[in-house]
């Protein structure tokens, strides 16, 4: 049982302060051929182009077929299997960022649904070939173009999983304001954001925004802005950045207030977290 690449693109120079996308490529595999259970550190999206086959993840096993795509999720098991008798010839591009979180949450493609049914191939044939095209060139201005497909491709999915979901499954306008917010935070964290100007984008009072923020999301919105800002700080102090470097790239502009959260979220203080990723 084995799995017949019909082209893969690598990035080789990977730079996770510039760069999204790690792979893309596509194959037919052979009755029954699986991978799994695997736990990855970063996103896969998956096509079937033709065939049939099983993904597991959470418990939960989908049966797949021409049309379908899933989505595997880092830091979850999955496991996925080709059909016996119709194995599936699939696609698929890797990628990794702290924006795709909140951005594939929104879009209601988590773990709990990673499932996308019935599109058309001709509807994002064109996405995965100019990532996997972009991808090696290995140039930057390649990378941000395939990172715009990718973006265009989740776009789709996200347009196909509106129209599949039920009208009362649907967002509210509250929810929907909420996840502009999160998107503004996301793209702006190392500005002075303040919680006045998130409500004045949300359309609400600022007690009211920080009630429904904590209601979808568990924490205030400034405790969000600040979760985002430790984890991209966390990217760059892996990069061997100077601390005070990274503390302000990242909005903060007091080094010590900037040690002191870093080292009540992450269990060390930014030096020590440096100097483990050596």
């Amino acid at each position: 049982m084995s799995e017949k690449l019909e082209y893969i693109a690598i990035h080789t120079s990977f730079d996770p302060q510039v760069d999204e996308i790690l792979f893309a490529g596509q194959s037919q595999t052979d009755p029954l051929h699986y991978m799994g259970p695997l736990i990855h550190s970063h996103y896969i999206v998956h096509y079937v182009i033709s065939g049939k086959g099983s993904v597991t993840m959470r418990g939960v096993t989908y049966q797949l077929s021409e049309g379908d795509s899933f989505f595997i999720f880092p830091d979850e098991s999955v496991r996925y299997q080709a059909d016996q008798d119709e194995p599936w010839r699939y696609c698929w591009v890797g990628f990794r960022g702290s924006r795709f979180k909140p951005m594939l949450q929104a879009c209601r493609i988590t773990a709990e649904q990673p499932i996308i049914r019935s599109i058309p191939f001709t509807e994002v044939s064109e996405y995965f070939e100019q990532i996997r095209q972009q991808l090696a060139v290995g140039s930057l201005p390649a990378a941000l173009q395939a990172s715009a497909h990718l973006q265009l491709l989740l776009a789709r999915y996200s347009e196909e999983r509106e129209q599949q979901l039920p009208m009362r499954s649907r967002k509210s306008p509250a929810q929907l304001a909420i996840d502009e917010v999160v998107a503004y935070i996301d793209f702006n964290y190392p500005l002075p954001l303040t919680i006045t100007e998130l409500a004045e984008r949300a359309g609400y009072h600022r007690s009211h925004l920080s009630k429904l923020f904590r209601q979808i999301h568990g924490m205030s919105p400034l405790a969000y802005l600040i979760k985002v800002r430790l984890e991209q700080a966390q990217l760059l102090l892996a990069q061997q950045i100077p601390v005070h470097q990274a503390a302000q790239a990242v909005g903060f502009h007091d080094a010590l207030y900037f040690s002191k959260l870093f080292k009540r979220q992450v269990g060390m203080t930014p030096s020590q977290y440096q100097a483990a990723h050596q």
